[in-house]
C-alpha cells in the first residue's frame, strides 16, 4: 500500500497541469497591509503576473507539472517561492518580510555631467515594444550599460518613444548586475515607480533624489506594471494587425538590448540592437 501511494505521489508530481488559474494576495509580514507591484511568475517560463495595489494577484498557466516553482519577488522584500502544488491546494494569503539592506556610503563630489547609452536612433532598425494589457504585466525592457570602473551618480534616464496608445504607461526600473549574458543580482534596494506620459518622442525620468550610486556592467531595464487610460483615436497596425493598446520604443543599432517576456522569463539578449534608451551620469 505505502509503494502504491508512494508511486501516486510521484506520478501527481510530474502531471502536467492544462489551463489552471493561480491566485492570491501578498501582504507585509508585520504590517498585514497589502503590497502593490509584485512578481509573480513560474521559473524559466513566461506565466505570471503582477499583483495589483490591493497586493491582489491572478494568472493563468498551461501544460505546467506540479513541481514546476513559482517564484515571488519585490524589490525590498525577501523572496519566496512554492511549487504550483503548494498554491493550488491553499489559500494563497502570501506574507513578504521585509530586507534589511546594509548600504555602502559613497562620498561622490561630481565635477563633469555626461550621457551613456543610446541616445540616438536608427530608422533601419524598427522599434521595440509590445501590444495588450494585462497579458503584458512583468514585461521587461532595456539596455547594457558600461558605467566605467569608478562610482558614478544617475542622474537621470531617458527613453525614446515611437508611439504609444496609452495616457499614461507605468514601469518599475531595474539595474541589475551583468556579466557578459548573465544577468543577475538587483542592485536598487528600494522600488522606483516612473511614469511615462508622453506620446512619442523623447521621456525624460529624473533619478536624482533617489541617489544612485554604481559602477561597472549593469543591465538597465524598464518592468511594465499597468496602464491609465487608452486613446483609441491612435489605433496602428503592428505587424499587419490593428491594435489599440500598444507601447513601442524606437531602436538603436550597436547596443546590447535586454528582453524578457515574463516575470520569471528567459533572458533575451539582442547584441545588435537595443531600445534607444540613456542615462546622464554625474562623475
Amino acid at each position: 500500500m505505502k509503494l502504491f501511494c508512494l508511486y501516486i505521489l510521484i506520478i501527481l508530481s510530474n502531471f502536467e497541469i492544462y489551463g489552471q488559474v493561480i491566485k492570491g494576495q501578498i501582504v507585509d509580514s508585520k504590517t498585514n497591509e497589502p503590497i502593490g507591484y509584485v512578481s509573480i511568475g513560474i521559473i524559466n517560463t513566461q506565466y505570471g503576473t503582477i499583483s495589483d495595489d490591493k497586493g491582489n494577484f491572478e494568472f493563468e498557466f498551461k501544460k505546467q507539472e506540479l513541481s514546476s516553482i513559482v517564484r515571488i519577488s519585490m524589490i525590498g522584500y525577501e523572496q519566496q517561492k512554492f511549487s504550483i502544488s503548494d498554491l493550488l491546494q491553499r489559500d494563497n494569503k502570501i506574507k513578504l518580510i521585509a530586507t534589511t539592506y546594509e548600504i555602502n556610503e559613497f562620498v561622490i563630489k561630481p565635477t563633469k555631467e555626461r550621457i551613456i547609452g543610446a541616445n540616438t536612433f536608427d530608422r533601419t532598425q524598427g522599434w521595440s515594444g509590445w501590444s495588450g494589457i494585462k497579458v503584458r504585466k512583468g514585461y521587461e525592457m532595456g539596455i547594457k550599460l558600461d558605467l566605467g570602473n569608478k562610482p558614478i551618480k544617475i542622474k537621470s534616464m531617458h527613453v525614446l518613444l515611437q508611439r504609444q496608445a496609452f495616457d499614461t504607461s507605468i514601469f518599475r526600473l531595474h539595474v541589475r548586475e551583468i556579466n557578459d549574458t548573465l544577468i543577475s543580482n538587483e542592485l536598487l534596494t528600494e522600488n522606483i515607480i516612473v511614469a511615462i506620459t508622453n506620446e512619442s518622442g523623447w521621456a525624460y525620468i529624473d533619478l536624482e533624489k533617489y541617489n544612485i550610486v554604481e559602477s561597472g556592467e549593469i543591465a538597465l531595464t524598464l518592468e511594465w506594471l499597468k496602464i491609465q487610460g487608452i486613446e483609441e483615436k491612435r489605433e496602428m497596425k503592428i505587424n499587419g494587425k490593428s491594435e489599440k493598446a500598444y507601447l513601442l520604443f524606437k531602436n538603436k543599432k550597436n547596443q546590447t538590448g535586454l528582453y524578457r517576456w515574463g516575470t520569471e522569463a528567459n533572458w533575451i539578449i539582442n547584441k545588435v540592437k537595443s531600445p534607444s534608451m540613456y542615462l546622464t551620469i554625474m562623475e
